[in-house]
């Protein structure tokens, strides 16, 4: 193919494939594809035959797995424009591959869960060409690669995805004692790879979070975590070029829509809103969630927290009924030594007793903090955009929002009406009625970013355009919400002074962030005094209200 046809890419926005994960499928049916097979390359080509990467759900894993198994089958054809096709001289042998996909084992009992895993090692054989009978998974796994190894020659290539669902989803069931059995047939299957590592061209394991409890880890010495490893950095998510490159006719259809909006502010919003993932902190490269990407070309360029509904935050919801994760993720300073990492336990989150480093360890790897600074082996870690600390406020608010005082629909259509109308009074006064409705164990902090991360949780759930922490030319206003022909810019003070918080928003500018929109638009700036003491709105004042 033509160097052209690597170096340019056109799509059409409606061939976003959000929840295909099939390589094939992608590349045959003609969906947009972000080429990520130059991380392939450099892994395969590389020294090391044994990895394994953690990353968050929903960051394209198992379409790297897929993409990976596509070409170790020698599927060439499937690669036309891509860069291990276009630009090495990767051959494309073909070899026989086993890939598992462990998020669909039956947990209802420890005979369902073994005949379940014996079914993947069958439906692995059967695709090689392979009648396998059933005895153990260790003996069948063992028996399988003895047989490929004979028939074809050659080692045979292993791909595990989300190795660590089984047992992630016991730890949460209401049955934690079948951790033990998980884990032991697990350590078993494992035990087995070690053991034929000879006869193993490449292994290449997937999961969310790497649990030190497992043979795959003890075991398996010779088994890379290459999870913080900055040669693999972006090679889940989307780089900001990988964005402006794939997704420009999406972004250009906006502009075109938008005449106002240059695309420096728009690209820049979009980065505010689903960038910041950094997965080393040996490198500065940061990305964008790729479902959360895909579903804002697809819905019309909505900035909204996509990432809440994908099903990215099971375990942290179930987590916050346990632990006080509020007060945690919102800690001045978080940070954690780099030697933790590798170091966490299984058994950790079995239970009401996690302690801090757990907690912040389980926060990372499902994606709601990620890396932000290093300093003398300490990773400091912070929210990564503007979508997650959305999704925080959702579950904030729903967590700690009493259920006598749920809201109800006619309650939702009032505020966003009075939202819509620019009614300061009905606005405020409903506002102040949300507050009186949380619980006092989460309002009892004298923690500001607390009360605003509460405060932007109706807004969202309201499902208005909001956006916190915007940033304007000297600061970042608390919130700021677009409903109707209305612009609200809030600024938030914990035992301070609603006028102050009101001269801020005056002092820094922070209407002129939005000075394209002021034409046809109403700014309503208003300054807003919490009291930590009862955890309630003391007074407020706006630009039009003494």
């Amino acid at each position: 193919m033509a160097e052209s046809n690597y170096t340019e890419y056109n799509i059409d926005m409606d061939n976003i494939g959000i929840d295909e994960s099939d390589f094939r499928i992608l590349r045959r049916w003609d969906l947009v594809y972000v080429d990520k097979t130059e991380y392939i390359y450099k892994l395969i080509s590389s020294s090391g035959r044994f990895f394994f990467i953690s990353r968050p759900r929903r960051y394209g894993k198992s379409l790297f797995c897929s993409t990976l198994h596509a070409v170790m089958a020698g599927e060439r054809e499937l690669f036309r424009g891509l860069y291990i096709a276009e630009k090495t001289d990767y051959d494309f042998e073909v070899y026989p591959v086993l890939h598992f996909d462990f998020s669909i084992m039956d947990l209802n009992s420890e005979g369902s869960f073994l005949d379940s895993f014996m079914d993947a090692i069958k439906s692995a054989a059967k695709s090689n060409k392979v009648d396998i009978e059933k005895s153990n998974p260790a003996s069948m796994i063992s028996r399988l690669i003895d047989i490929l190894h004979e028939r074809d020659g050659k080692g045979v290539v292993i791909i595990i995805d989300e190795y660590d669902s089984a047992l992630t989803d016991v730890i949460l069931s209401s049955r934690p004692e079948r951790i033990e059995w998980v884990r032991e047939i697990f350590n078993t299957f494992y035990k087995i790879l070690k053991a034929k590592s000879s006869m193993i061209r490449f292994l290449f394991i997937t999961g969310v979070m790497r649990f030190s409890s497992l043979s795959i880890f003890s075991a398996m010495n010779n088994l890379q975590d290459i999870s913080m490893d900055p040669a693999v950095a972006s090679a889940f998510g989307y780089t900001e070029e990988e964005l402006l490159r794939y997704f420009r006719d999406g972004i250009a259809e906006y502009l075109e829509e938008h005449p106002e909006d240059s695309q420096e502010l728009f690209v820049r919003k979009i980065r505010d809103y689903y960038d910041g993932y950094r997965f080393s902190y040996r490198s500065d490269s940061s990305v964008y969630n790729p479902v959360s990407i895909g579903s804002f070309f697809l819905k019309g360029c909505e900035f909204q927290p996509f990432w809440v509904s994908s099903g990215n935050t099971h375990l942290i919801a179930e987590l916050s009924s346990r632990f006080n994760i509020a007060e945690a993720i919102e800690k001045e300073e978080l940070s954690l030594p780099v030697s933790v990492f590798s170091s966490f336990n299984v058994a950790e989150i079995n239970g009401y007793q996690m302690d801090d480093i757990s907690l912040y360890l389980l926060l990372y790897y499902s994606g709601y903090l990620t890396i932000g600074d290093y300093e003398d082996g300490e990773i400091f870690l912070s929210f990564p955009n503007l979508e997650v600390r959305m999704s925080f406020a959702v579950n904030l608010s729903r967590r700690y929002l009493r259920k006598s005082s749920q809201l109800s629909a006619v309650w939702i259509g009032r505020f966003r009406t009075a939202c819509a109308k620019g009614n300061e009074n009905i606005v405020m006064d409903m506002i102040s009625r949300y507050f009186d409705a949380f619980s006092y164990e989460l309002m009892n902090v004298e923690k500001e970013r607390i009360y605003q991360a509460a405060f932007h949780g109706i807004f969202i759930m309201m499902g208005l355009m909001a956006t916190t922490e915007d940033r304007g030319p000297r600061g970042r206003a608390d919130n700021v919400v677009i409903a109707g022909h209305h612009i609200w810019i809030f600024e938030l003070k914990v035992d301070g002074n609603a006028g102050d918080a009101l001269s801020q928003i005056e002092d820094r500018g922070y209407a002129e962030r939005y000075g394209y929109l002021m034409a046809d638009r109403i700014v309503h700036k208003i300054g807003i005094s919490f009291s930590s003491e009862n955890g309630r709105i003391g007074n407020w004042v706006s630009s039009d209200r003494d």
